[in-house]
């Protein structure tokens, strides 16, 4: 599976959702806390032009907020689970 990446705060409830939702499916991911993390922020904004969380990146497919619909066609594996 190719490389995931979620821009999360520590606040945000919706980010613990997508984690959880990830983490329900055995999806490895690596998070990227835009309150600790100066340049994951830059990234976040070059990617989808706002600073809201979470945001989903596969490649160059992005899942902004927390929508299992959109998150099971960014990661096709997980609707086989």
């Amino acid at each position: 599976m190719e490389e995931i990446n979620v821009y999360t705060t520590p606040t945000c409830p919706w980010c613990g959702k997508v984690k959880e939702y990830l983490q329900a499916k055995g999806v490895q991911y690596s998070e990227i806390d835009v309150a600790a993390d100066a340049s994951g922020a830059r990234r976040l904004v070059e990617l989808t032009g706002q600073r809201s969380v979470p945001v989903t990146v596969k490649k160059d497919q992005v899942v902004v907020g927390y929508d299992p619909e959109q998150l099971a066609k960014l990661i096709p594996e997980l609707t086989t689970k």
